[in-house]
């Protein structure tokens, strides 16, 4: 029996009747397409977990955490939450802390509560978790030891709720502890109507002007990206010849194991592992403390992992490790990356690295602002065009616009601006941020510039303001902040520089007097006292020519690039 035509599979599955019907629906005063059936709150969706019952969820070193047992120490903890903290439906609750177990059931309890959690990034110094803190008020920091003392000074009377010692026991003394089963009713203070449009989280950014911002995810984002992807798997594998879902029956549960090596603060992971493994019930191995590849070979063997997702440098670490055929990686089936651009080089070397995945790589395009997966590209269609970031996903509009705003003609560049369920509801207190980004008719500008070849898309990674080192977004003009804060420092412009590991590389371009010139190792210190070491520039140009700039005054960047371009070539020339 032939395969159907890809044309064929879509209506099947998007059709009426189908198990992924499309509708018309009005969400926030605009006439979008969305999936008509669906999951409409975070909550709604974790208390559907229970039916995986016994099977295991989380996997952090000896604990190991079943679905029914996560979602039981859930409803306690939110209870305790209430009772001993006084949190409320509205309150933002800020998680700081390395992955661990712990992490993952503070997020579900605030949001079971209808508290927000504001996912706070880990390796913050104190300056930017203050500046973070100001913005969005939290009533409670839950925490990791380590992270509470290295901002201690930023806390300004801010409950906390260490993570080390103080959390189980949150849970055991809640008046929910009495329950006998997460099935039965909750109690009735935790009952709370949530809205599809509400906050679910707070996740922040880089911005291009500075400091993070807080973008506010709403619940239907959050329940909207695992019906996304959803779809793209049962499409894909449509067109393999696997029968199709059907219209309201429930999938089996999965049988995936997937590997959780980068932050959970991470949109990509919060969703893509977090969120999806309760919507799949597939199980989840947390790594936490510091990258090794060698440590991910081991838990791939120890676990028998079959789905990795590897951000920015992780996955070309491990396939260059030499230990790698030390190391039984044969249950991997497949490995995802992206977080920053991954050249073609290093996109083969990983599947060779990893045959037992059947050469299946693949790759999905968002932002924090976006929501679910914009693009997605994989398999075979990743091998023929490896610079694609995909085909635009089902529910999502994506439109290519000139300097003026108006649409490119097909082929040409033109910025990125997305349109869907599930973008942002705006930046947090940042009434002027969100007027730039998002549009009154919910469009969101994305920043990045691109061009379609027929269906696929290609972003032109050097063509945006933004870095993105091993996928964590890095804003130029913060780092530029910093270094002209230094008293011997004229004037900086940052760029990025091609990185075979980290995608982008932080470069400084430092206008100092030469006699009076700060060393580079002093300047790298005065960066460290007020940045997270991934923003502080590894490649450093000290110079005594002032910047290139316009006329009013803006540095011109490209200008910049070429002059960092014409040093490397330079140095790169044997002499004559």
């Amino acid at each position: 029996m032939s395969t159907p035509a890809p044309a064929v599979i879509r209506e099947r599955l998007t059709g009426p009747g189908g198990a992924f019907e499309l509708a018309r629906e009005d969400v926030r005063g605009q006439s979008l397409t969305v999936f008509r059936e669906r999951t409409r709150s975070l909550r709604e969706l974790l208390e559907k977990s229970e039916r995986f019952g016994d099977r295991l969820y989380l996997i952090d070193g000896e604990k190991r955490l079943s679905y029914r047992d996560h979602l039981e120490l859930v409803v306690h903890t939110a209870s305790g939450l209430r009772e001993r903290h006084g949190i409320q439906p509205g309150d933002r609750v800020a998680l700081f802390a390395a992955n661990r177990w712990e992490w993952i059931v503070a997020f579900w309890a605030t949001s079971f509560l209808g508290a927000i959690p504001c996912l706070m990034n880990g390796w913050w110094t104190s300056e930017e978790f203050a500046d973070a803190a100001a913005l969005v008020e939290p009533a409670l920091v839950v925490g990791d030891a380590a992270r509470l003392e290295r901002v201690k000074g930023a806390l300004n009377g801010i409950r906390t709720l260490r993570l080390d010692d103080e959390f189980e026991e949150l849970g055991r003394r809640s008046r929910a502890a009495a329950r006998p089963t997460a099935s039965a009713a909750p109690p009735a203070e935790l009952i709370h109507a949530t809205r599809e449009d509400d906050p679910a989280f707070l996740i922040f950014t880089s911005g291009t002007t500075g400091r993070a911002k807080a973008v506010t995810v709403p619940h239907r984002a959050a329940c909207g990206f695992s019906q996304v992807s959803a779809f793209t798997e049962a499409y894909g594998r449509g067109l393999f010849g696997v029968p199709l879902p059907e219209a309201g029956v429930l999938a089996p549960p999965s049988d995936d194991v997937v590997l959780v090596t980068s932050p959970l603060f991470h949109v990509s992971m919060l969703y893509g592992a977090v969120v999806m493994g309760a919507v799949k019930g597939s199980r989840l191995v947390l790594l936490p403390g510091r990258f090794e590849p060698e440590r991910v070979l081991q838990a791939i063997e120890r676990e028998q992992v079959t789905l990795w997702m590897a951000l920015g440098s992780a996955a070309p670490r491990v396939a260059t490790c030499p230990a790698l055929r030390d190391y039984d990686t044969s249950s991997l089936r497949q490995v995802g990356i992206g977080g920053a651009p991954v050249s073609p080089t290093v996109q083969e070397s990983l599947r060779n690295a990893f045959p037992s995945t059947g050469r299946l790589l693949g790759m999905g395009y968002t932002s924090t602002e976006a929501g679910a997966v914009i693009a997605s590209i994989g398999g075979p269609e990743f091998e023929r065009h490896p610079t694609s970031t995909g085909r635009v996903s089902t529910t999502v509009e994506v439109e290519l616009r000139d300097a003026s705003g108006h649409p490119v003609a097909p082929g040409e560049e033109g910025e990125v601006h997305v349109r869907s369920p599930y973008v942002m509801l705006g930046y947090w207190n940042d009434t002027k941020a969100t007027a730039a980004a998002l549009r009154p008719d919910g469009w969101l500008a994305m920043g990045d510039i691109a061009r379609f070849e027929g269906e696929l898309l290609f972003i032109n990674a050097r063509a945006r303001d933004m870095l993105l080192v091993s996928a964590e977004n890095v804003s130029p003009t913060e780092v530029e902040y910093c270094l002209e804060a230094h008293s011997r420092v004229l004037e900086a412009a940052v760029v990025g520089v091609d990185d075979a590991l980290t995608g982008d590389a932080v470069c400084a371009v430092v206008v100092v007097d030469p006699s009076d010139s700060p060393e580079p190792a002093e300047l790298d210190a005065w960066c460290r006292r007020s940045l997270a070491h991934y923003k502080v520039p590894s490649v450093w140009h000290l110079t005594d020519e002032a910047l290139p700039r316009t006329p009013s005054g803006k540095i011109v960047k490209p200008a910049v690039r070429a002059w960092v371009e014409a040093r490397r070539v330079e140095a790169a020339e044997p002499p004559r």
